[in-house]
């Protein structure tokens, strides 16, 4: 995982960490003002860390998703043909808020909250008011680059990202359902959700985690609306065997034996 951020001085650093079952572990921190702009020392940058952790451990790689990152990315996945790569999940939903932000009724409804709570935290009785009835606890205010607290200030429901794809589809089928009598209104949000998912975030790894888990995998009535996951987890296959024929063969006996719930499975 490539985490980039800026800091006071306006470098350009990038922590790199990796995950696994066991803990998440810090590699190293890089100043990266002279290299985050050019696509192929970014792409060494980043072929440098894989080779350290070793490129037959290395499944997924998830960096911000600027275009340098895109351009770097396709490099790596080249000479790395096992490899995943993937944007920062909560970075694209935060876009995904970003846009919805910009619609005319969300944005005049986030700016007269705004102006309700700078009203009550300006004023000593409105603010004790508050408090009292609220057994003591404070209105979120936000930083004005975090898209997504605006949310979380009017109380709306943020997807929990453990299961990215069901998660993203339950939110689709939510707001379709919500909004039945009012399509018209609704089209415009799924609208952003849909570019947002399909062009950056779908990836067949996250579809692969959906078909292998075990909450939806059962479930006969959820999956049977997600059947075509199962060509995804095949290319996931395919991928990672590279031309293994016999490990290809296993990987795909064994889908059948998951699927059927058959010798260890079954318990």
């Amino acid at each position: 995982m490539a985490d980039g951020w800026t800091d006071r001085c306006r470098r350009t650093l990038i922590n790199f960490l990796v995950y696994c079952p066991k803990e998440t572990i810090f590699l190293k921190l890089v100043d990266a003002s002279h290299v985050s702009k050019t696509v192929d020392a970014l792409f060494k940058l980043l072929r440098d860390v894989v080779l350290f952790v070793g490129h037959e451990n290395v499944v997924h790689v998830v960096t911000d998703n600027t275009a340098n990152y895109v351009v770097a990315r396709r490099l790596l996945e080249s000479e790395f043909s096992r490899l995943y790569w993937s944007p920062c999940a909560v970075h694209c939903v935060n876009l995904m808020f970003q846009d919805i932000g910009k619609l005319e009724e969300v944005s005049e409804t986030v700016s007269q909250a705004s102006m309700i709570t700078k009203y009550i935290y300006n004023h000593c009785h409105p603010l004790y008011l508050m408090r009292k009835f609220t057994g003591g606890r404070e209105i979120l205010r936000p930083a004005p680059t975090q898209f997504a607290t605006n949310y979380i200030a009017l109380q709306m429901k943020i997807v929990a990202m453990g299961f990215l794809y069901q998660a993203i589809y339950k939110v689709r089928e939510e707001m379709v359902k919500r909004f039945q009598k009012r399509k018209r209104v609704v089209d415009s949000y799924l609208k952003i959700l849909d570019t947002r998912w399909d062009s950056q975030l779908r990836k067949n790894l996250h579809v692969a985690g959906y078909w292998l888990n075990l909450a939806f995998r059962f479930n006969a009535e959820e999956f049977e609306k997600h059947k075509q996951t199962t060509s995804d987890l095949l290319d996931v296959i395919e991928r990672y065997a590279y031309g293994d024929a016999d490990l290809n063969s296993k990987l795909t006996s064994e889908m059948r034996i998951f699927k059927n719930a058959e010798q260890d499975f079954g318990r």
